[in-house]
């Protein structure tokens, strides 16, 4: 039987408040959030999308589930702004034994794990997001950044236009990034004429725009990739919040578009 564990780890306000910033990310798209040796990888609630956020420069060798995590996330926004923040974290065989304690100079909150049969997004190991993606340098078909000005205006775009998607139109060596209302009486155009590695008959991928909606500190670097035998895209997405490394990954059908 495993021995009982404690760990103890103090985040500044800078620190903490990049914790709290990447759990606001998840709480629309993920009822829970399962943290295993400072890493979340995990799938969104509808499965469209793989997150990957590396926080083990805060969070080292730190696992803890956090269930139902926008309920919670008022209770651990409560501690922002404090100069420290502790967080001591028990475990043991028993699970239900196992918890975690935030805790500043005034307060303090218990949560107790929840049972992992019953966590909704779990922890996903790098095999088992390779056999669900796979990705191959040598078929890059485009990559470009975007400054946060433009994801700012994907998600507002989007949002006013209650789409649930932009689509990249793909056209011999350039692509463009575009969105349009359900009616198609209002048309954004994000970006365009940006190079392809890969010449394609002209078509479209949809990207989901949570991928896209997320706040972020530096420019987010888009990757797109086709697969060598079927017409599918793995699209990746990658920035950082503060010092925590971000990783978006998607998939998504290449579609022939009509001639007029």
């Amino acid at each position: 039987m495993a021995e009982p564990t404690d760990r103890h780890l103090e985040l500044n306000q800078e620190e903490y408040g990049n914790l709290i910033r990447c759990l606001n990310n998840l709480k629309e798209i993920c009822n829970d959030v399962d943290i295993r040796e400072g890493l979340i990888r995990q799938r969104s609630n509808d499965r469209s999308c793989i997150f990957e956020f590396d926080m083990q420069s805060i969070l080292e060798n730190v696992s803890m589930p956090i269930s139902d995590v926008k309920k919670k996330l008022d209770l651990l926004k409560a501690f922002m702004g404090q100069d420290t923040v502790k967080i001591d974290i028990h475990t043991e065989a028993q699970e239900s034994e196992c918890y975690f304690n935030l805790s500043d100079d005034y307060s303090s909150i218990k949560f107790m794990f929840p049972a992992m049969q019953f966590i909704d997004n779990s922890f996903m190991t790098e095999e088992e997001v390779s056999n669900v993606l796979t990705i191959d340098e040598n078929n890059l078909l485009l990559q470009t950044e975007m400054p946060t000005l433009i994801t700012d205006r994907i998600r507002i775009f989007t949002e006013n236009f209650n789409a649930n998607a932009i689509q990249v139109f793909l056209d011999g060596d350039t692509a463009a990034i575009k969105t349009q209302t359900q009616s198609k009486d209002q048309y954004a155009t994000f970006m365009e004429n940006i190079p392809t590695n890969i010449s394609l008959e002209p078509s479209s991928v949809n990207l989901v725009t949570i991928s896209f909606k997320m706040e972020h500190d530096t420019n987010v670097v888009f990757q797109m990739y086709k697969d060598a035998d079927r017409p599918i895209t793995v699209n990746k997405l990658e920035t950082d919040i503060g010092d925590i490394g971000v990783k978006i990954f998607s998939r998504s059908s290449i579609v022939l578009l009509e001639e007029d």
